[in-house]
C-alpha cells in the first residue's frame, strides 16, 4: 500500500510538536522545582539567620545604624560635609551597599560550606549564590520601611512616583550580585586566598563608593571612574528615588545594567566550566 507523502510530513510534525511538549513540560517542571528549593533554602537561610540570639533579626537594623552614627559623627560632627539631613543621606546608600557587601563577603565560603548539599544528586550549587542573595535582599527590605520613616518623618521628605522606579533598581543589583558571587564563589574553590582578597576588595570600594560622601566632590578627571562603577550608580540612584524623590540618570543606569549582565553571564559561563571540578575540589 503507498503512503502518501504528505501523510509522512503530518507524522513527522507531529512527532517533532510531541517532542517540543515534552522537553517544554520537562523544563517547566525543572524549573519549578529548582525554584521551590530556592526558596526554602531562602526561608531557612532567612529564619536560621540569627536563630538563638536575643534579639533576633534586630540585629539585621542594629548592624547598620551602628555604622551610620560613625560616619555621622565623623562627617557632621568632626569632619562636616555640609550635606543636608546627613543621616538619612547616609542611611539611603548605607542599606544598599550593606545588602552588595555582605553577600560578596560570604560568596567565598559558600560552596566550601555547603559540602554535602553540593555533592547530592542533581543539586545545583549556583541556587546557593542565589541563596545568598535573596536573603540578603530581605535584610534589606525589612529595614526599608525605617528608612522611608526617617526620610517622612525627620526630614519632612515626601516619597514620589519615582519611588516605584525601586522595583527595577532591586533587579539591576540582583544580577549584579548574583554573577560577581558566583565568580568568587567557584574561584574560591581552586584559590582559597579569594575570599580574603575580596575582602579587601570590598573595604576599598567601599571608600571609592559615594557612600558617606556626594559624587559632586569627585573631580571631572576621576567621573569616568565613577561611572563605570554599576555600585557607585546603583547607590545614587537608590537615592535619587527614595531620598531626592526624583528619576535616576538613565544613561548611568543602563551601563549599570549592561556592566551587571555582562557580570552575570561572566560568571555563570566560568562556573558551568568549572562545576565538573567542583565536587572534586570541595
Amino acid at each position: 500500500m503507498a503512503i502518501k507523502a504528505d501523510g509522512l510530513a503530518d507524522v513527522g510534525k507531529t512527532g517533532y510538536l510531541s517532542l517540543v511538549f515534552r522537553g517544554f513540560r520537562y523544563y517547566r517542571g525543572f524549573l519549578s522545582h529548582q525554584l521551590d528549593l530556592l526558596w526554602h533554602l531562602v526561608k531557612r537561610d532567612f529564619t536560621l539567620r540569627y536563630k538563638g540570639s536575643v534579639l533576633g533579626i534586630l540585629w539585621s537594623l542594629l548592624l547598620p545604624l551602628a555604622q551610620l552614627l560613625v560616619l555621622v559623627f565623623l562627617f557632621q560632627r568632626v569632619i562636616p560635609l555640609g550635606i543636608d539631613a546627613y543621616p538619612a543621606f547616609v542611611f539611603t546608600a548605607l542599606l544598599p551597599w550593606t545588602w552588595f557587601s555582605s553577600c560578596l563577603n560570604s560568596a567565598g565560603s559558600l560552596f566550601l560550606s555547603n559540602r554535602d548539599l553540593i555533592k547530592k544528586p542533581g543539586f545545583s550549587p549556583c541556587i546557593l549564590v542565589g541563596v545568598n542573595t535573596l536573603s540578603n535582599l530581605l535584610l534589606f527590605l525589612v529595614v526599608l520601611p525605617v528608612l522611608v520613616i526617617m526620610i517622612v518623618a525627620f526630614y519632612d521628605k515626601p516619597l514620589t512616583p519615582y519611588f516605584l522606579l525601586l522595583p527595577l533598581l532591586l533587579v539591576v543589583n540582583v544580577v549584579l550580585i548574583w554573577g560577581l558571587s558566583l565568580f568568587v564563589a567557584t574561584l574560591n574553590v581552586f584559590y582559597r586566598d579569594i575570599q580574603y582578597i575580596v575582602s579587601v576588595f570590598v573595604m576599598l570600594l567601599f571608600y571609592l563608593t559615594p557612600v558617606f560622601y556626594s559624587p559632586g566632590v569627585i573631580t571631572e578627571g576621576y567621573r569616568f571612574l565613577y561611572n563605570l562603577n554599576p555600585v557607585a550608580v546603583l547607590i545614587q540612584s537608590y537615592r535619587a528615588v527614595i531620598f531626592f524623590g526624583r528619576a535616576p540618570e538613565w544613561g548611568a543606569i543602563f551601563i549599570a545594567s549592561v556592566l551587571s549582565l555582562l557580570s552575570c553571564v561572566v560568571g555563570y559561563v566560568f562556573y558551568r566550566k568549572k562545576l565538573h571540578e567542583i565536587v572534586d575540589y570541595i
